[in-house]
């Protein structure tokens, strides 16, 4: 029987002709070598699906998955999620940049801390119209921290422990559009820990056609009601559940937010490890 790889990668890919060839490379030239590669194409119009097939050709670890349909993202997802056969999940964009250690770092950290779901680590930016610039994410994740300051891992950038996925469950949801990868974080993190490395993990490419520039409107009102839910998720007081999300998204009263800390304190810090 052949041996199931350490890491699935899973890339969408969508009219990406572009930037696709560069953001392929990127994987294959990763230290960490033993991953299978899922791309898969979701009914792209330009030449996305002609690129990938000539990589396919010459790396093995490619699985090219063409969708003569176009899906949509979520739906994407959750395809590549179901054929994965690794023990890790890599997520990977069509337009970005890996890092070529980030692998290597990401695997090595999960296999060393196992109650932790899920990893990323800092992003960079880069694009034509701006000027490099460094995010960075908190080291360890919380319900406090979602609700404050918003998605807590940059998607393209992480690498997810698919029993975590698996044992609880656990796919993209097309009711949260533009911000399914938070809804997934605080999913996850309800079952186990997830962490940031203090490293950039991805060259992130900003340009006209990112998520959060066309989708801008609609991903800040997913955003609200993800972190709405987190609050009820903290505590069941009405009033407070209302305190906190008015406190969450008034930046200059999120300081009041140590006055609630001990009525959500177990339920922050009280997870239930993975297995």
């Amino acid at each position: 029987m052949k041996k199931a790889p350490k890491i699935s990668v899973l890339m969408p890919a969508y009219n990406s002709e572009a930037y696709i060839a560069e953001a392929i490379e990127s994987i294959l030239n990763q230290t960490f070598s033993d991953f299978e590669f899922l791309i898969i194409n979701d009914g792209s119009t330009d030449k996305t699906a002609d690129i990938i097939a000539q990589y396919a050709k010459a790396d093995k670890r490619i699985k090219f998955i063409d969708n003569k349909k176009n899906q949509g993202l979520i739906a994407v997802l959750n395809q590549g999620l179901d054929l994965a056969q690794g023990e890790y999940i890599a997520r990977m964009d069509s337009d970005d940049v890996a890092t070529l250690d980030r692998f290597e770092k990401q695997v090595a950290y999960l296999d060393a801390n196992p109650h932790v779901g899920a990893v990323g680590g800092w992003r960079k930016k880069f694009g034509p119209y701006i000027q490099d610039k460094i995010e960075q994410y908190q080291e360890h994740v919380t319900f406090v921290g979602m609700l404050v300051g918003g998605c807590p891992m940059v998607h393209p950038g992480t690498t997810i422990r698919k029993s975590v996925l698996d044992d609880n469950n656990l796919r993209y949801d097309h009711a949260y559009l533009h911000a399914e990868d938070f809804a997934l974080w605080f999913e996850i993190l309800k079952h186990s820990e997830i962490h940031n490395l203090p490293h950039v993990v991805v060259n992130y490419r900003w340009h006209d056609s990112n998520v959060s520039v066309v989708c801008n409107k609609r991903q800040s009102e997913t955003d609200r009601k993800i972190r709405c839910e987190i609050a009820q998720y903290l505590t069941t007081s009405v009033p407070a559940q209302l305190a906190l999300q008015e406190m969450a998204f008034e930046t200059t009263k999120r300081f009041y937010l140590f006055g609630f800390l001990p009525i959500i304190r177990k339920k922050q810090y009280g997870i239930t490890k993975t297995k």
